[in-house]
């Protein structure tokens, strides 16, 4: 996978695309039987400048089939017609779930069934006496569903969003008892038993120099013991303190860290681990820097847990005003329902963390042809350093 044509999609996903309502071209599908009040209507629209394209049809069979494959933006819909009027249409698209924007038209309407109809969920009536009406009336009620759509999206959205922070909230209370349980078991069976040793060692040392039996040659070989002892401690405290926190993203930056990273994660899979960390910056912000190691980090781990990969390689590049981050293997790739899935907490994880820093992440899996996990945050002079 070419990480920089990932890049350039990212920086086009980011751009703003403002939509020019005045060059809109509306699909409006007219049920109406009468093709004069059909023309009157299309002048009335062309009149004002408005650009659309249309069907027509009065039939109860064709209107479902024009409303399948036609995909009209608005319906304008005579409320009589001979065998079908505008109410059963309306009723039918309520009855599927379409929110389709609907505007009856009509002859003469009085005031009492002109209300009942709008509190049905029908978005406007138009007299055929007041065409002139029609353009604004449809850009009004277009609006209005979009805008509909767009709450309830933003309401899904939400409800999604509650329950992945659920599930991310248990997941980190059960990841902090794995870390607590796993600290313990290294303090146990290294750190523990290491200095159950270093004491044996020194209380034999003890008796000996109570009992006057030392010689040089002891003493060298008990020193020597210690030292090793000393020594494997040392390595032990080291080797967990780095599980939790590496020195070198303090010391030495987050390239440096991202080596050391790959570097381990080789050693104790035995996956080639291959970086390319070009021109990225050596020193970040404390919080950039971490989120960075971490989604490094997290992107190794679903490479160990999921992937059945041989290979996997590493990109950092500052490109512009952005730093670009990518964890690409060659293993089996990610189903698409996995990806969109809510209980991938991994994935929400990184999503989080990204998002923290208004940044964007992409998923890019090819089945049989690896996954290619990449970041885009923009570099402001409030994570620069």
């Amino acid at each position: 996978m070419n990480y920089q044509s990932v890049f350039s999609e990212l920086v086009h996903d980011r751009e703003d695309t403002l939509q020019d309502t005045l060059k809109r071209t509306y699909r409006i599908l007219f049920l109406e039987d009468n093709p004069d009040d059909i023309e009157l209507m299309r002048h009335e629209l062309s009149e004002a400048g408005m650009d659309f394209i249309s069907e027509q049809t009065d039939k109860r069979l064709d209107f479902g089939k024009f409303v399948s494959d036609f995909k009209p933006d608005i319906i304008l819909a005579d409320y009589s017609l001979s065998t079908f009027n505008g109410m059963q249409a309306f009723y039918i698209l309520r009855k599927e779930d379409l929110l389709i924007p609907f505007i009856l038209v009509t002859g003469a309407l009085s005031e009492q069934l002109a209300l009942e109809c709008l509190k049905e969920g029908v978005d406007d009536f138009i007299l055929k006496s007041s065409f002139k009406r029609l353009p604004a009336a449809i850009a009004n009620a277009v609006k209005k569903k979009e805008v509909e759509q767009e709450k309830n999206l933003i309401a899904q959205e939400l409800r999604k969003s509650h329950d992945e922070l659920q599930l991310l909230v248990e997941r980190q209370q059960s990841t902090i008892e794995d870390e607590r349980m796993s600290i313990a078991r290294d303090l146990h069976d290294e750190l523990g038993q290491t200095l159950t040793a270093l004491k044996i060692d020194i209380t034999m040392l003890r008796k000996k120099l109570s009992s006057g039996t030392l010689t040089d040659q002891i003493v060298i070989t008990e020193f020597d013991s210690i030292t090793k002892l000393i020594n494997k401690l040392t390595g032990s405290v080291k080797r967990i303190s780095s599980g939790l926190r590496p020195e070198t993203l303090d010391e030495l930056g987050i390239i440096e860290s991202i080596r050391w990273q790959a570097a381990e994660f080789e050693k104790r899979y035995e996956i080639k681990c291959s970086t390319f960390l070009n021109s990225g910056p050596t020193v970040l912000d404390r919080n950039l820097s971490i989120a960075l190691f971490r989604i490094v980090q997290e992107s190794l781990t679903n490479v160990v847990r999921h992937a059945n990969a041989t290979q996997v390689e590493i990109f950092l590049e500052q490109i512009d005003d952005f730093l670009f981050l990518a964890v690409s293997d060659n293993g089996k790739g990610i189903h698409e329902d996995q990806l969109k899935s809510s209980q991938s907490l991994g994935l929400i994880g990184l999503r989080e963390r990204v998002r923290l820093f208004n940044g964007k992440l992409n998923i890019r899996s090819e089945e049989a042809n690896g996954t290619m996990v990449s970041v885009m945050i923009p570099l402001t002079q409030s994570n620069q350093s």
